[in-house]
């Protein structure tokens, strides 16, 4: 057999040739590629050039017909030979635009995209006694490959006349290559050529209520030569947005185009992404809490027209306003006091130093407010802008904050507001009702008060609360703050609603030791796992002229238990407080309390004590239960409890049979505290009505057992807050103005089965 010849590849020269001719054949391509890349460039820079020629001509149009009415700078005198007098002006721009310029006026902002209008290079030369544009030349000032880049200068103008293209000569060539760049250029018998249309005012309605949008109506959608755009300007910042309304992009959920309308979504606490703080201007940044001016502006890419502008309209970015000295924001709903935190807001700025921001130092409340009102709001927006069907039974959530890291609290809820800047709040005598929280944390309208320093006047209505660190209608946690007449309550229809955490209190879960709570009151239910109180779980600090009101049917605490728990439950658990500090004076409850340690005032308390009273029932199966303080040793004086409310049966106690006095009163306070200041209101007829008075000084009563206001005529029997301290606090020139002048809530009624049956 023959050996075959083994090759192993190609000879050195071979491969040389191979090497050349892919060498070749690769400059062919690459030449070809960058030859079609120019070719595409310019077609692009053309185009960009057009647009900038129609709007600055659409622009100038106006301005001409105004008589270049206040304006100074015309630019630059054409130097060519066919300037000569004819007033021919050019502008070269890279960047900056006096707004009172010519060339401020032919591109204002919005006019055409920011990136070029601000970003680009170029050209633009008109006739100033005709009010015509002539040419627009332009090029990238940025931009991959960096050598199609150039920046324009004025002492270019007569080189670039020589490159448009006429009748007789296209000069497209020289344009694709021009030192490098690439030049777009548009003017010539091209625009003596372009369409022309009218064009309608659009109008525009601004709504500040549960979602802050803005109503846009376009009269001239039917025309294929209009476009429309909604400019939004910060009045603090000057930061600018322009927002197409025609050609909106698929991800931009704040506009929805209707058959006949446009709305757009300036701030929604309910959706993640579009509150106002995510909001990213083109020019500049917004300051959250600024005023915003809105107009709507009917223009034309294509046709030649005068632009037609809505009236400006201004409203507040986050709130209803707020001051002209800018640190008093108005809330006047649900968005607007959501708006306080600046998790939602971004309102205190991203560092919390306050910086970026305006300085808001105090909230006041201009309307009552609720949310079951904000959940309707919110169906009806969604409705009227089609945005899809919401749940009144609450699938909306008040406020959110980035969903990225998430909170883990309850959806369909409010989150308590926790601002980090210096804040006073005033509800003027305003309330808010039907919030439901469910907090990983504090939970309350606020969370932790850290830097709220005063809350005051507000009324809190049907409060659903659960936590699972403290909680109260209130607040979680107070911290240094100082509350002024605050009234927590339900009403007959929510009776029920409680405060659940494991320290849990009808005004807040807890207080430190810097924190008065003064002329406030709750009547609600409340359940702390390890402390529990009518106003407060666990009190540091002061309580003055505060009361809690509690539940009864028929007068009698008894027959309420029969269908309902306790008013107060929990582990040590007080019907004002459940433990204590603080310093008490002037206070009192008539809840019912059941727990582990039980005090009709007070679970457990360590502070002092004065003129202070409790007339609930307490629960006898406890480890530890007095009619007024279950265990510790404050000091006490001037106070009262009821005994007989609270009488145990003489067979329970190991009486013997054939006793005549068929019950056992219950003491006040346990054997070893020695608290000879505090008595029984109950001890015989003289005692009591001593305590009551007279019936024409009864003050205002709001019960829920429709028996107390048969018997009593809607007067509480007792003394309030009023009688126990008559002096008023400062700053009130009237006990009306103090929801503590009236009694919220029920009361034990003794004189009508005990003393005066």
């Amino acid at each position: 057999m023959k050996k075959l010849k083994n090759r192993s590849g190609l000879s050195m020269a071979e491969m040389l040739l191979v090497v050349a001719i892919i060498i070749v054949l690769l400059g062919i391509v690459l030449v070809a590629l960058n030859g079609r890349r120019r070719s595409l460039g310019q077609l692009e820079r053309d185009s960009v050039a057009k647009e900038i020629f129609i709007a600055a001509q659409n622009h100038l149009t106006a301005v001409y017909g105004e008589g270049y009415l206040g304006l100074t700078d015309f630019g630059v005198p054409g130097t060519a030979e066919e300037d000569a007098g004819r007033e021919i002006y050019y502008f070269t721009v890279n960047g900056e635009m006096p707004v009172d310029s010519v060339m401020g006026k032919m591109l204002p902002f919005g006019a055409i995209d920011e990136t070029v209008r601000r970003g680009g290079s170029y050209v633009v030369r008109y006739q100033k006694s005709a009010g015509l544009v002539l040419d627009v030349f332009y090029c990238t000032r940025t931009g991959s490959p960096e050598e199609y880049n150039h920046t324009l200068a004025a002492s270019e103008y007569e080189t670039l006349l020589a490159l448009r293209d006429t009748d007789t000569v296209n000069h497209k060539k020289e344009r694709r290559d021009w030192n490098g760049s690439i030049l777009g250029w548009y003017g010539g018998e091209a625009a003596a050529l372009l369409p022309t249309t009218e064009l309608a005012a659009p109008t525009v309605a601004v709504i500040n209520a549960e979602k802050l949008y803005v109503k846009i109506t376009d009269p001239n959608r039917a025309d294929p030569e209009a476009s429309l755009k909604l400019i939004v300007t910060g009045l603090d910042s000057g930061a600018q947005l322009a927002i197409e309304l025609q050609f909106v992009p698929d991800d931009l959920d704040r506009v929805i185009p209707l058959e006949d309308r446009y709305t757009v979504i300036l701030d929604d606490v309910t959706t993640p992404g579009l509150q106002f703080g995510k909001l990213r201007a083109d020019v500049g940044t917004f300051l959250p809490g600024e005023d915003l001016s809105i107009q709507a502006v009917a223009y034309s890419a294509t046709a030649l027209t005068k632009p037609a502008y809505s009236p400006k309209t201004t409203v507040n970015s986050l709130f209803g306003s707020i001051s002209r000295e800018g640190d008093t924001a108005y809330v006047g709903n649900l968005r607007h006091l959501a708006n306080l935190d600046p998790a939602i807001s971004n309102l205190a700025g991203t560092d919390g130093s306050g910086t970026g921001r305006l300085q808001i130092a105090h909230a006041e409340q201009t309307d009552s407010f609720g949310w079951i009102e904000f959940q309707k709001g919110i169906v009806r927006i969604e409705s009227e802008a089609s945005l899809g069907a919401a749940s009144e039974t609450g699938s909306v959530a008040v406020a959110v904050v980035d969903f990225e890291t998430g909170t883990g609290d309850g959806p369909g809820c409010f989150l308590p507001i926790e601002p980090d800047y210096e804040l006073t709040y005033d509800g003027r005598s305003h309330s808010i009702s039907d919030l439901h929280v469910d907090a990983h944390g504090a939970g309350g309208l606020f969370g932790v008060t850290q830097t709220v320093s005063e809350i005051r006047n507000l009324e809190l209505i049907d409060f659903q609360i659960t936590a699972s660190g403290a909680a109260g209608a209130l607040a979680g946690e107070l911290r240094g703050c100082a509350v002024t007449n605050v009234l927590v309550r339900n009403t007959a229809a929510a009776s029920e609603n409680r405060i659940t955490a494991p320290v849990a209190g009808g005004l807040a879960g807890r207080t430190d030791s810097e924190t008065q709570v003064r002329y406030s009151a709750a009547s609600v239910l409340v359940s702390g796992e390890t402390a529990a109180g009518g106003l407060i779980g666990a009190a540091a600090g002061e309580i003055l002229g505060c009361y809690s009101g509690g539940h009864t049917k028929g007068g009698s605490y008894g027959a309420w238990l029969e269908n309902h728990p306790y008013d107060v439950t929990g582990g040590i658990a007080g019907g004002l407080v459940g433990v204590s500090e603080a310093v008490v004076r002037n206070s009192y409850s008539t809840c019912s309390v059941s727990g582990t340690v039980v005090g009709g005032l007070a679970g457990s308390a360590e502070g002092s004590i004065s003129n202070s009273y409790a007339t609930g029932l307490i629960d006898q199966g406890a480890s530890e239960e007095y009619a007024f303080l279950g265990r510790g040793g404050a000091t006490v004086s001037g106070s009262y409890y009821y005994m007989y409310v609270n009488e145990i049966p003489f067979s329970e106690a190991g009486a013997t049979e054939g006793e005549t006095t068929p019950m056992d009163p219950v003491r006040g306070y346990f054997l070893g505290s020695g608290l000879s200041a505090l008595q029984p209101i109950d001890l015989n007829d003289d005692t009591y009505n001593d305590f009551t008075g007279a019936w024409e000084d009864w003050s205002p009563a709001i019960a829920f057992d429709s028996a107390l206001v048969k018997y009593y005529g809607g007067r509480y029997t007792l003394a309030t807050v009023r009688e126990l301290d008559p002096t008023l606090p400062e700053g009130y020139g009237d006990w009306n103005a103090l929801f503590v002048s009236a009694h919220y809530g029920d009361w034990p009624s003794p004189e009508v089965f005990f003393i005066n049956e």
